[in-house]
């Protein structure tokens, strides 16, 4: 996932409702840019949202709103990322477009605090990576037309619990994850207290050795003070778990709808909590304004997004007004 790169502007409009701005098209997204400066084809730099900028003098305007860089509404129009001229830090060997440029800039990834200290084991193990979706905006060839499964997506901590078989021994392992690491199951902290709740790692050893498959059950811890703001409604609720995703170590993917160990089967299996599916449906580009601009709650509570499954992929949608307001 690219944190600031270099891009091309595909459209400039002028803004409905301020004379002095113009909405600069990148990528999949609009952002809000002073009036002239720029026009359709110049190469600048995008920096996406989720990032937190240096102490440096062209960011203070952006970090007096925040130090995050986030969605805001400017005249009644949404801004999501930050549109910025190549002279601001090239002048020779400019990178070409597409060029990640973080490093350079200074730009890097916004992480939430930890809400406590975790006993780390190592890094992720067996080839996982983090858990982070794709950003809609940062896909060019979305599958409109294709039946999809919206599910929630819950602003917490992301957890990892699998069971790997070693193919040229034959033996199990298990762990724990956290986003980034993982953790001791010996010790005790929201990830090991889940697994103690749900009996997680040794359900899910049971189906992977019955079906003979290495699977790794990926999801969101929330409450107990989790990400703990008045915008989140999860965050005052008792501690718990709902998984999202299943990774499938023999094939490195991640289980699709149409496949066998989709998170929902598995979950059902095995007894544990999922996330939920708000809806099965169409994707158009009307059900992703919907979600990201539109709507602001969902069965009366506010939501961070929503994660969009298809047949290959997925990717998340951002809800412009909580990601304001977080």
């Amino acid at each position: 996932m690219k944190l600031a790169s270099i891009e091309l502007i595909s459209e400039i409009n002028p803004h409905p409702n301020a004379d002095k701005l113009d909405l600069a098209k990148v990528l999949g997204y609009t952002c809000i840019v002073e009036k002239g400066k720029y026009k359709t084809g110049d190469a600048v730099v995008l920096i996406q949202p989720d990032t937190v900028l240096p102490d440096k003098p062209w960011a203070e305007m952006f970090k007096k709103r925040s130090s995050r860089t986030k969605a805001i509404k400017l005249r009644n129009v949404w801004s999501f990322g930050i549109v910025m001229p190549l002279s601001t830090w090239f002048t020779d060997n400019i990178p070409v477009v597409g060029d990640e440029v973080s490093d350079l800039i200074g730009v890097i990834k916004y992480e939430a605090p930890q809400p406590q200290q975790l006993d780390a084991k190592g890094l992720l193990p067996h080839g996982l990576s983090k858990t982070d979706e794709e950003r809609y905006q940062n896909i060019l060839d979305l599958p409109f037309g294709e039946t999809v499964d919206v599910t929630l997506k819950i602003d917490g901590q992301s957890a990892t619990f699998y069971c790997y078989k070693n193919r040229q021994t034959g033996e199990w392992h298990t762990g724990i994850c956290s986003r980034s690491l993982e953790l001791k199951p010996e010790c005790l902290n929201n990830y090991t207290r889940i697994n103690l709740k749900y009996d997680i790692l040794s359900k899910l050893l049971n189906y992977c050795s019955f079906r003979d498959v290495s699977l790794a059950l990926r999801g969101e811890i929330y409450g107990n003070g989790i990400q703990a703001h008045a915008n989140n409604p999860h965050a005052k609720l008792p501690l718990d778990f709902a998984a999202f995703n299943v990774y499938n170590f023999d094939t490195f993917t991640h289980e699709r709808p149409q496949n066998d160990h989709y998170y929902q089967k598995v979950c059902r299996c095995i007894s544990v909590p999922e996330v939920d599916l708000i809806e099965r449906t169409t994707l158009t580009k009307e059900l992703i304004k919907e979600y990201s601009e539109e709507m602001t709650e969902i069965n009366g509570k506010s939501f961070e997004g929503v994660v969009i499954k298809h047949s290959l992929g997925s990717f998340k949608v951002i809800n412009m007004s909580y990601d304001d307001r977080k």
